[in-house]
C-alpha cells in the first residue's frame, strides 16, 4: 500500500508486551488442554474450526467473550468455557497449554499469539497478517493456510506433541517484542 501511494518505510515498530508479567509461570506444564480466545465473533474464534477440532477429541479451554457463542459450542463436552480471566489466570492457562490455537479471520497485530510465546507456548495460527509476523514457522507454532491444515495439524500436534526446545524458542522470540526493547527503539527514533 505505502508503495503505491510513493511513500518510503524504513522500518515497522510492533506493539510491545510486557515480557516481565507475561512468562512462563510452570517449569513442568501440565500440557493436557489447548488454550483458545473467542473475541468479536468471526475475528478472533472461527467457530466452524474451534468445533471440528473440538469434535476430533481436543479438549479446549477457551477465554474471552462469549456474547455470540453459538450453543453447538457452549454445549460440547470438550469445550471448557472460561469466559474472562484475569491476567494472572491468562498467564497459567498459557504456561500450561500444550498449545494455542488462534483460528481468526482478520488480526492486524494480534496479541494472543504474542502473549502465548511469552509464556513459552507455541501458537497454531494462520500464514497471514499480524500473527504471521510475530509466530516463526515450526520453530515458536505452526502457519497454516487453510482450515484443513489447521484441522489436521492441531490433531497431529494433539496426539504426538512437538519438540521440547520449542518453547525456549517460545519465550527466546517474545523477547524482541518486550516493552523495553520497543520503548528503546522509539526513543531513538524520537531523538534523531
Amino acid at each position: 500500500m505505502y508503495r503505491q501511494w510513493g511513500i518510503r518505510v524504513d522500518g515497522v515498530i510492533s506493539p510491545p508486551i510486557d515480557c516481565s508479567l507475561f512468562r512462563p509461570s510452570s517449569s513442568k506444564p501440565s500440557e493436557d488442554y489447548v488454550l483458545t480466545h473467542l473475541g468479536v465473533y468471526g475475528k478472533e474464534g472461527k467457530f466452524p474450526i474451534i468445533k471440528a477440532i473440538a469434535d476430533a477429541g481436543v479438549l479446549l479451554k477457551v477465554f474471552g467473550k462469549l456474547y455470540y457463542t453459538p450453543k453447538y459450542l457452549l454445549t460440547h463436552p470438550n469445550i471448557t468455557f472460561l469466559g474472562r480471566v484475569t491476567d494472572e489466570e491468562l498467564i497459567d492457562l498459557y504456561s500450561n497449554a500444550l498449545y494455542t490455537l488462534f483460528a481468526f479471520s482478520h488480526e492486524p497485530f494480534g496479541y494472543v499469539p504474542l502473549e502465548s510465546i511469552a509464556c513459552g507456548t507455541p501458537v497454531l495460527t494462520y500464514n497471514m497478517q499480524g500473527p504471521s509476523e510475530t509466530i516463526v514457522n515450526k520453530k515458536t507454532g505452526w502457519l497454516v493456510d487453510t482450515d484443513l491444515e489447521m484441522f489436521n495439524l492441531a490433531i497431529d500436534i494433539w496426539k504426538n506433541g512437538y519438540k521440547g526446545d520449542m518453547r525456549d524458542a517460545c519465550r527466546e522470540r517474545a523477547l524482541a517484542f518486550d516493552a523495553n526493547k520497543i520503548f528503546r527503539q522509539w526513543i531513538k527514533i524520537l531523538n534523531v
